[in-house]
């Protein structure tokens, strides 16, 4: 008797797309973008190679539309704290979802690690959109901030690039003795992101006291000399309690 062969059920186009995706998520979790194959990822599709050459030239082509899909940190933290993103609330809420997101969603981890690793046109390309998609987030604060002595946008820079070295590190070694694999670690992370942005707004709500105290004593008839003078002597670096100098305290009296 002639055995009777077993038809695969057939599979709709968006079925055989999922299935693509699917095994491209499992094996670039396994070996990260550069090692993972185009046999590799048919295998698991339970594919032929024709049927994936038929949707894309290469695998180059593949990874151009894949990370489409996964580079979006930044337009969805924005959309999820828009009407915040200019406070020191949004800010911490975006440096923490920077670093929960990298630390969940190893695919975007490892779409970093490809960027640093290896120059082609799939990651010039996305590292430039990002850099885009971020361009009107940092003009933003670069006007929020205009007015402080620090630069905000290059210690933020500063601080994103930590986060991504030590997410992208922790499963080499401890960072400053820190392991970010354990909650303790995880929460010291946590901890410094949000101490950081207490600082970078609290910078910024002294200038605008000192801003607002130079316009107080310049109606006062003091020169622009004179008033710098003053700020001069401003200290932020008060005792417990008491009001930073340059400050109208409790009596009504100008702290200097």
């Amino acid at each position: 008797m002639n055995e009777i062969k077993t038809r695969r059920p057939r599979r709709s186009k968006a079925d055989i797309e999922s299935a693509i995706l699917k095994a491209a998520i499992a094996q670039i979790k396994k070996k990260g973008f550069s090692m993972a194959l185009v046999t590799d990822i048919v295998k698991r599709a339970k594919i032929e190679p024709i049927v994936f050459y038929n949707r894309y030239k290469n695998l180059d082509e593949f990874y151009d539309t894949f990370v489409k899909r996964y580079d979006y940190w930044i337009s969805d933290l924005v959309r999820g704290i828009n009407g915040t993103l200019m406070t020191e609330d949004g800010y911490k809420t975006a440096l923490e979802g920077l670093f929960r997101e990298l630390l969940t969603d190893s695919i975007m981890a490892e779409l970093i690690r490809w960027e640093i690793a290896e120059g082609t046109p799939t990651t010039e390309r996305t590292a430039r959109l990002r850099e885009i998609d971020a361009s009107g987030i940092v003009t933003k604060y670069e006007r929020l901030f205009e007015d402080c002595e620090i630069d905000a946008v290059a210690l933020s820079a500063l601080v994103i690039a930590g986060i991504y070295f030590i997410v992208l590190h922790k499963d080499r070694s401890t960072f400053a003795g820190i392991d970010i694999n354990t909650p303790e670690g995880e929460q010291r992370i946590s901890d410094a992101l949000h101490k950081f942005a207490n600082m970078l707004f609290r910078e910024k709500e002294m200038q605008d006291k000192r801003n607002k105290l130079a316009e107080c004593l310049r109606q006062e008839g003091l020169s622009d000399e004179a008033v710098a003078r003053c700020l001069e002597k401003i200290s932020y670096r008060d005792e417990e309690g008491a009001p930073p100098r340059g400050e109208i305290g409790p009596g009504g009296g100008l702290r200097t």
